[in-house]
Protein backbone atom coordinates (compact mmCIF):
# COMPACT_ATOMS: atom_id res chain seq x y z
CA UNK A 1 0.00 0.00 0.00
CA UNK A 2 1.31 3.58 -0.89
CA UNK A 3 0.61 5.19 2.27
CA UNK A 4 0.60 9.16 2.65
CA UNK A 5 0.62 11.48 5.37
CA UNK A 6 -0.82 15.38 5.16
CA UNK A 7 -0.56 17.05 8.87
CA UNK A 8 -2.76 20.37 9.38
CA UNK A 9 -2.10 22.70 12.34
CA UNK A 10 -6.06 24.41 12.31
CA UNK A 11 -4.72 27.17 10.09
CA UNK A 12 -7.66 28.18 7.73
CA UNK A 13 -7.30 27.05 4.16
CA UNK A 14 -5.36 30.11 2.27
CA UNK A 15 -2.94 30.47 -1.10
CA UNK A 16 -0.23 32.56 -0.75
CA UNK A 17 2.45 33.06 -4.00
CA UNK A 18 1.02 30.32 -5.14
CA UNK A 19 1.65 27.88 -2.17
CA UNK A 20 -0.75 26.34 0.94
CA UNK A 21 -0.25 28.32 3.72
CA UNK A 22 1.78 26.89 6.20
CA UNK A 23 -0.41 24.25 8.37
CA UNK A 24 -3.36 24.70 6.03
CA UNK A 25 -4.98 21.73 4.51
CA UNK A 26 -6.57 21.81 1.04
CA UNK A 27 -8.40 19.30 -1.05
CA UNK A 28 -7.89 20.06 -4.72
CA UNK A 29 -9.89 18.91 -7.76
CA UNK A 30 -8.74 18.54 -11.01
CA UNK A 31 -10.53 21.07 -13.17
CA UNK A 32 -10.42 22.08 -16.82
CA UNK A 33 -8.21 24.69 -15.86
CA UNK A 34 -5.68 22.26 -13.45
CA UNK A 35 -6.19 22.44 -9.93
CA UNK A 36 -8.68 24.30 -8.17
CA UNK A 37 -9.87 23.87 -4.51
CA UNK A 38 -12.99 21.48 -3.93
CA UNK A 39 -16.61 23.02 -3.15
CA UNK A 40 -19.61 21.82 -1.14
CA UNK A 41 -21.22 20.17 -4.18
CA UNK A 42 -18.64 19.00 -5.65
CA UNK A 43 -18.65 15.43 -6.48
CA UNK A 44 -17.18 12.51 -8.45
CA UNK A 45 -19.07 13.25 -11.19
CA UNK A 46 -18.47 16.66 -11.47
CA UNK A 47 -14.67 16.20 -9.72
CA UNK A 48 -13.48 12.65 -10.66
CA UNK A 49 -9.99 13.52 -9.29
CA UNK A 50 -8.73 14.55 -5.80
CA UNK A 51 -5.50 15.05 -4.06
CA UNK A 52 -4.98 16.70 -0.48
CA UNK A 53 -1.94 18.98 0.02
CA UNK A 54 -0.43 20.80 3.49
CA UNK A 55 1.20 24.16 3.72
CA UNK A 56 4.77 22.82 4.43
CA UNK A 57 7.29 25.38 6.63
CA UNK A 58 9.93 24.09 4.59
CA UNK A 59 8.13 27.10 1.97
CA UNK A 60 7.08 23.74 0.15
CA UNK A 61 3.47 22.09 -0.16
CA UNK A 62 3.30 18.23 0.75
CA UNK A 63 1.12 17.03 -2.07
CA UNK A 64 -0.18 13.28 -2.70
CA UNK A 65 -0.98 11.68 -5.35
CA UNK A 66 -4.10 12.04 -7.70
CA UNK A 67 -6.85 9.27 -7.05
CA UNK A 68 -10.45 9.25 -8.66
CA UNK A 69 -13.41 9.83 -6.26
CA UNK A 70 -15.00 6.66 -8.08
CA UNK A 71 -12.05 4.19 -7.04
CA UNK A 72 -12.31 4.95 -3.78
CA UNK A 73 -13.13 2.61 -0.91
CA UNK A 74 -12.71 3.46 2.59
CA UNK A 75 -13.69 6.68 3.73
CA UNK A 76 -13.14 6.62 8.04
CA UNK A 77 -11.43 8.39 11.04
CA UNK A 78 -11.21 8.07 14.53
CA UNK A 79 -11.11 10.74 17.21
CA UNK A 80 -8.11 11.64 19.29
CA UNK A 81 -7.74 9.00 21.92
CA UNK A 82 -5.66 10.15 24.82
CA UNK A 83 -2.63 6.81 25.68
CA UNK A 84 -2.10 5.05 28.53
CA UNK A 85 0.71 4.26 30.93
CA UNK A 86 0.57 -0.10 31.65
CA UNK A 87 0.86 0.05 35.58
CA UNK A 88 1.73 -2.92 38.30
CA UNK A 89 2.02 -3.15 41.86
CA UNK A 90 3.24 -5.05 45.05
CA UNK A 91 1.44 -4.90 47.91
CA UNK A 92 3.34 -6.55 51.11
CA UNK A 93 1.10 -8.54 52.96
CA UNK A 94 1.34 -9.64 57.18
CA UNK A 95 3.63 -8.67 59.57
CA UNK A 96 7.48 -9.68 58.43
CA UNK A 97 9.57 -12.66 60.16
CA UNK A 98 11.88 -10.76 63.53
CA UNK A 99 14.49 -11.07 61.66
CA UNK A 100 15.78 -8.67 59.08
CA UNK A 101 16.00 -9.99 55.44
CA UNK A 102 16.56 -8.33 51.65
CA UNK A 103 14.08 -9.05 49.01
CA UNK A 104 14.63 -8.99 45.42
CA UNK A 105 12.03 -7.56 42.99
CA UNK A 106 12.05 -8.15 39.38
CA UNK A 107 10.52 -6.37 36.45
CA UNK A 108 10.18 -7.84 32.57
CA UNK A 109 9.58 -5.93 29.79
CA UNK A 110 7.17 -8.32 27.85
CA UNK A 111 5.97 -6.54 24.49
CA UNK A 112 9.67 -5.61 23.23
CA UNK A 113 11.73 -7.81 20.50
CA UNK A 114 12.70 -9.80 23.29
CA UNK A 115 12.07 -10.02 27.06
CA UNK A 116 13.92 -7.41 28.86
CA UNK A 117 14.56 -7.72 32.56
CA UNK A 118 15.20 -5.28 35.38
CA UNK A 119 15.90 -6.14 39.07
CA UNK A 120 16.96 -4.44 42.17
CA UNK A 121 17.08 -5.48 46.36
CA UNK A 122 14.99 -3.89 48.83
CA UNK A 123 16.10 -4.63 52.79
CA UNK A 124 13.09 -5.33 54.92
CA UNK A 125 13.19 -4.37 58.91
CA UNK A 126 13.09 -6.81 61.50
CA UNK A 127 9.57 -7.26 62.19
CA UNK A 128 8.27 -4.47 59.54
CA UNK A 129 4.52 -3.19 59.45
CA UNK A 130 2.74 -3.56 55.79
CA UNK A 131 3.33 0.10 55.18
CA UNK A 132 6.98 0.21 56.48
CA UNK A 133 7.93 -2.27 53.92
CA UNK A 134 6.02 -0.60 51.37
CA UNK A 135 7.82 2.51 51.95
CA UNK A 136 10.90 0.54 51.81
CA UNK A 137 10.33 -0.81 48.35
CA UNK A 138 9.12 2.82 46.74
CA UNK A 139 12.84 4.51 48.90
CA UNK A 140 14.64 1.82 47.10
CA UNK A 141 13.55 1.80 43.60
CA UNK A 142 13.55 5.52 43.62
CA UNK A 143 17.21 5.74 44.77
CA UNK A 144 18.24 3.75 42.09
CA UNK A 145 19.97 5.40 39.06
CA UNK A 146 20.51 2.66 36.41
CA UNK A 147 16.64 2.41 36.01
CA UNK A 148 16.17 1.54 32.29
CA UNK A 149 14.17 3.61 29.47
CA UNK A 150 10.85 1.39 29.49
CA UNK A 151 10.15 1.89 33.14
CA UNK A 152 9.33 5.14 34.56
CA UNK A 153 12.04 6.77 37.20
CA UNK A 154 9.48 7.17 39.90
CA UNK A 155 7.20 4.53 41.99
CA UNK A 156 4.82 5.89 43.92
CA UNK A 157 2.72 4.82 47.07
CA UNK A 158 4.06 2.22 49.82
CA UNK A 159 0.99 2.42 52.10
CA UNK A 160 1.42 -0.12 51.94
CA UNK A 161 1.03 -1.45 47.53
CA UNK A 162 3.59 -0.09 45.31
CA UNK A 163 2.82 0.94 41.81
CA UNK A 164 5.40 0.55 39.32
CA UNK A 165 4.37 2.60 35.74
CA UNK A 166 6.07 1.52 32.41
CA UNK A 167 7.21 4.93 29.85
CA UNK A 168 4.78 6.29 27.55
CA UNK A 169 5.55 7.89 23.78
CA UNK A 170 6.95 11.11 25.07
CA UNK A 171 8.38 10.33 28.41
CA UNK A 172 11.58 11.53 29.56
CA UNK A 173 13.55 8.69 30.82
CA UNK A 174 16.16 8.12 33.60
CA UNK A 175 18.93 8.34 31.02
CA UNK A 176 17.37 11.46 30.15
CA UNK A 177 16.54 9.76 26.61
CA UNK A 178 13.02 11.08 25.43
CA UNK A 179 10.99 6.85 24.89
CA UNK A 180 9.51 7.43 20.98
CA UNK A 181 7.61 3.58 21.58
CA UNK A 182 4.24 2.62 22.46
CA UNK A 183 3.75 2.20 25.85
CA UNK A 184 6.00 -0.54 27.47
CA UNK A 185 4.08 -3.50 28.92
CA UNK A 186 5.60 -4.98 32.03
CA UNK A 187 4.97 -7.44 34.46
CA UNK A 188 6.25 -7.12 38.65
CA UNK A 189 7.26 -9.42 40.95
CA UNK A 190 9.08 -10.45 43.75
CA UNK A 191 11.52 -13.23 42.98
CA UNK A 192 13.52 -13.84 46.23
CA UNK A 193 11.93 -13.24 49.38
CA UNK A 194 14.10 -15.36 51.97
CA UNK A 195 10.87 -15.50 54.94
CA UNK A 196 7.35 -16.08 53.87
CA UNK A 197 6.11 -14.46 56.49
CA UNK A 198 5.38 -11.13 55.13
CA UNK A 199 4.60 -11.40 51.55
CA UNK A 200 4.40 -9.58 48.48
CA UNK A 201 2.07 -10.41 45.66
CA UNK A 202 1.60 -8.52 42.28
CA UNK A 203 -1.19 -7.28 40.81
CA UNK A 204 -0.05 -6.85 36.98
CA UNK A 205 -2.35 -4.37 34.42
CA UNK A 206 -3.82 -2.52 37.25
CA UNK A 207 -3.85 -0.07 34.22
CA UNK A 208 -3.25 -1.75 30.64
CA UNK A 209 -1.10 -0.32 28.45
CA UNK A 210 -2.45 1.76 25.56
CA UNK A 211 -1.24 3.61 22.73
CA UNK A 212 -4.03 5.96 21.85
CA UNK A 213 -4.94 7.51 18.89
CA UNK A 214 -3.81 10.78 17.52
CA UNK A 215 -1.26 11.66 19.87
CA UNK A 216 1.49 14.08 18.38
CA UNK A 217 4.41 12.13 19.35
CA UNK A 218 2.84 8.89 17.40
CA UNK A 219 1.93 10.98 14.79
CA UNK A 220 5.60 12.66 14.24
CA UNK A 221 6.66 9.17 14.28
CA UNK A 222 3.92 8.42 11.88
CA UNK A 223 5.24 11.24 9.70
CA UNK A 224 8.89 10.54 9.84
CA UNK A 225 8.64 6.98 9.07
CA UNK A 226 7.01 8.06 5.23
CA UNK A 227 9.29 10.92 4.62
CA UNK A 228 10.64 8.62 1.96
CA UNK A 229 7.43 8.99 -0.21
CA UNK A 230 6.66 12.63 0.79
CA UNK A 231 10.02 14.33 1.11
CA UNK A 232 12.26 11.81 -1.27
CA UNK A 233 14.33 11.47 2.06
CA UNK A 234 15.78 7.90 1.50
CA UNK A 235 18.24 9.92 -1.24
CA UNK A 236 20.60 11.09 0.97
CA UNK A 237 22.71 12.49 -1.23
CA UNK A 238 20.11 14.81 -2.11
CA UNK A 239 18.98 15.63 1.15
CA UNK A 240 21.44 15.25 3.50
CA UNK A 241 19.35 16.77 6.39
CA UNK A 242 16.27 15.68 7.27
CA UNK A 243 13.05 17.90 6.05
CA UNK A 244 10.88 19.67 8.94
CA UNK A 245 7.99 17.29 10.40
CA UNK A 246 4.72 19.15 10.44
CA UNK A 247 3.39 17.32 13.52
CA UNK A 248 3.65 19.09 16.76
CA UNK A 249 4.43 16.30 19.98
CA UNK A 250 2.18 18.85 22.33
CA UNK A 251 -0.92 18.37 19.72
CA UNK A 252 -4.18 16.15 19.69
CA UNK A 253 -5.01 15.27 16.01
CA UNK A 254 -7.86 13.49 14.56
CA UNK A 255 -6.97 11.15 11.83
CA UNK A 256 -8.85 10.63 8.60
CA UNK A 257 -8.00 7.65 5.97
CA UNK A 258 -8.81 7.89 2.21
CA UNK A 259 -8.23 4.91 0.72
CA UNK A 260 -8.64 4.43 -3.35
CA UNK A 261 -7.33 1.35 -5.53
CA UNK A 262 -4.78 2.39 -8.58
CA UNK A 263 -6.62 0.15 -10.90
CA UNK A 264 -10.07 1.15 -10.85
CA UNK A 265 -11.32 -1.93 -9.07
CA UNK A 266 -13.79 -1.98 -6.32
CA UNK A 267 -10.84 -4.07 -4.21
CA UNK A 268 -7.29 -4.59 -4.74
CA UNK A 269 -7.11 -7.33 -7.91
CA UNK A 270 -3.85 -7.26 -8.76
CA UNK A 271 -2.19 -10.64 -6.66
CA UNK A 272 1.08 -10.05 -5.45
CA UNK A 273 1.36 -6.28 -6.29
CA UNK A 274 0.32 -3.13 -4.30
CA UNK A 275 -2.79 -1.93 -5.42
CA UNK A 276 -4.19 1.03 -2.91
CA UNK A 277 -2.88 4.34 -2.46
CA UNK A 278 -4.22 5.69 1.14
CA UNK A 279 -3.86 9.33 1.89
CA UNK A 280 -4.24 9.98 5.57
CA UNK A 281 -4.70 13.21 7.20
CA UNK A 282 -3.85 14.65 11.05
CA UNK A 283 -6.08 17.43 11.65
CA UNK A 284 -5.90 19.35 15.06
CA UNK A 285 -9.13 17.78 17.53
CA UNK A 286 -11.79 19.96 18.08
CA UNK A 287 -10.19 22.70 15.27
CA UNK A 288 -13.24 24.79 13.28
CA UNK A 289 -11.03 24.61 10.23
CA UNK A 290 -10.09 21.00 10.61
CA UNK A 291 -14.34 20.95 10.02
CA UNK A 292 -13.93 22.49 7.04
CA UNK A 293 -11.74 19.88 5.70
CA UNK A 294 -13.72 16.97 7.04
CA UNK A 295 -17.09 18.34 5.62
CA UNK A 296 -15.38 18.68 2.25
CA UNK A 297 -14.45 15.35 1.77
CA UNK A 298 -17.91 13.62 3.22
CA UNK A 299 -19.80 15.71 0.95
CA UNK A 300 -17.76 14.85 -1.98
CA UNK A 301 -18.56 11.62 -1.28
CA UNK A 302 -22.10 11.70 -0.18
CA UNK A 303 -24.10 8.91 -0.85
CA UNK A 304 -20.98 6.60 -1.66
CA UNK A 305 -19.88 6.61 2.57
CA UNK A 306 -21.47 7.35 5.97
CA UNK A 307 -20.14 10.60 6.74
CA UNK A 308 -16.85 11.04 9.15
CA UNK A 309 -17.63 13.13 11.87
CA UNK A 310 -15.08 13.21 14.31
Amino acid sequence: MARHLIVGDGTAYGVTSGLVDDGAVSVQKMSSSGPTELVLGDTPANAPQIRIIGGGSDGKDIVTPWIYGKDVVNWSGKSYTAAAAHTSLITPTTTSAAAAKEIEVKLIRTNGSAPEFFKFSVTIAASSAVNTAGAAILAAYNALTNIPDWLNPTCTGGSPAVTFVGSERGDTCQSGNTWEEGPAIFEVLVSINPTTTQTYPATNGVVDGIPGYGDGFAVKAFEESLMGTSHGYYNRLELPNAPTTQAATGTNYDMYSLVATKDGSSASQINGVDNLIELNIALVAGNADSVVVENKINAYLSGLFTAVIL
